[in-house]
């Protein structure tokens, strides 16, 4: 289901960024400075009390500065209570390769639209060897402290290949078994990747430093929502991190209309901020605010196609619009170049759009 990786990959490498994942963005050449340190120990005070950690912006989901990337809620830049965070103390081995380990009692489950992804992968609706996380999982490498990492929806396993080239304990579990058999056997046979359903994870409680997802919960049904962000919380030490795609605009291309209607689950941001900190995991505003694209001096009349998304009667609805804006889709050897992208209007994000998380409990 998670076409390699996920859908999604803009051009990360245009505008400016700052920070980074893995805390230490108040740490100066001699250590810790005093903001930082009073920081740190007010929030590791909170936690210590069992509370969790305030998130500054509006409920809305992200702001930011007017274009390019900028701070969520619209601040001068991340907060300083969530980078004086380490996480050091979180992570787990630093090196080495072992099998994550099960949880006990596991029972292996499929659910019912297996078969409608195992088609999208071997009868052309997806490209083969197509790895759309692959685009931004190298900046994820670049600005994050971790070893291990689950790819959540790997898809054909691409994204596995990417981290374990970048020395990454790297796994992934895949909704259609028939892309593992077809396009990454040796994977299989590593016992790397496997087929299995975001609901019902084998491994053990935290037992990655990471859990990376590219567009993939998106596409999963609204009733498996809260099982699906419990369950990547459970398994992960500490990261989240993930590209949810937010449009119902799912045509392949203007001829071509094989995966319309397979986003089921189209909520806005601030509703999957809200299930995440359900579920014990908080907002990392200071690495959303290092990947995510936002242009806010596009007008309104540059917009097209305009759609209202989400549920009124579940975390609300949004508006997405299409833009002229060209982009390269996955990788570099796909070639996939697009002339138009979404946006979301409330808060001017470019598609892909990033959420990211730490778990606090």
């Amino acid at each position: 289901m998670g076409r390699g990786g996920g859908a999604g990959g803009a051009a990360l490498g245009a505008g400016a960024r700052r920070g980074g994942g893995g805390g230490g963005a108040l740490r100066g050449p001699g250590g810790w400075g005093a903001l930082g340190f009073l920081a740190g120990l007010a929030a590791a005070t909170l936690l210590l009390a069992g509370g969790r950690l305030p998130e500054a912006g509006s409920a809305g989901g992200a702001g930011g500065g007017p274009a390019g990337r900028g701070a969520a809620g619209g601040g001068a830049g991340p907060e300083p209570w969530v980078v004086a965070l380490d996480d050091a103390p979180f992570l787990g081995p630093r090196e080495g390769d072992a099998a994550p380990a099960r949880r006990p009692g596991f029972v292996r489950e499929t659910n019912a639209y297996q078969a409608v992804y195992d088609d999208s992968w071997t009868k052309g609706g997806y490209p083969a060897q197509s790895c759309w996380g692959c685009r931004f999982g190298a900046d994820v490498v670049s600005k994050l402290e971790f070893h291990s990492v689950l790819d959540a929806g790997t898809g054909n396993g691409a994204l596995v290949r990417l981290m374990r080239a970048h020395g990454k304990s790297a796994y992934g579990i895949e909704l259609s078994g028939a892309v593992l058999r077809q396009e990454c056997p040796d994977l299989l046979e590593k016992g790397w990747v496997e087929q299995g359903i975001l609901t019902n994870l084998p491994f053990a409680d935290n037992s990655f430093d990471l859990v990376f997802s590219a567009d993939v919960l998106e596409h999963i049904h609204p009733s498996e929502a809260e099982k699906v962000v419990s369950e990547l919380v459970r398994v992960s030490r500490r990261h989240v991190v993930m590209s949810i795609s937010l449009k119902g605009h799912t045509k392949v291309s203007a001829t071509n209309s094989a995966e319309a209607n397979r986003h089921t689950m189209l909520r806005p941001r601030r509703w999957w901020d809200a299930a995440f900190r359900r579920h014990g995991a908080v907002p990392n505003r200071e690495l959303h605010w290092a990947l995510q694209e936002r242009d806010a001096s596009i007008p309104r009349s540059a917009m097209y196609d305009c759609r209202t998304e989400g549920d009124p009667k579940d975390g609300g609805n949004y508006e997405v619009c299409v833009v002229d804006n060209t982009w390269l889709v996955g990788r570099r050897e796909q070639a996939n170049v697009r002339k138009d992208r979404c946006i979301t209007t409330s808060d001017m994000e470019l598609e892909p759009w990033f959420f990211t998380y730490r778990k606090t409990r």
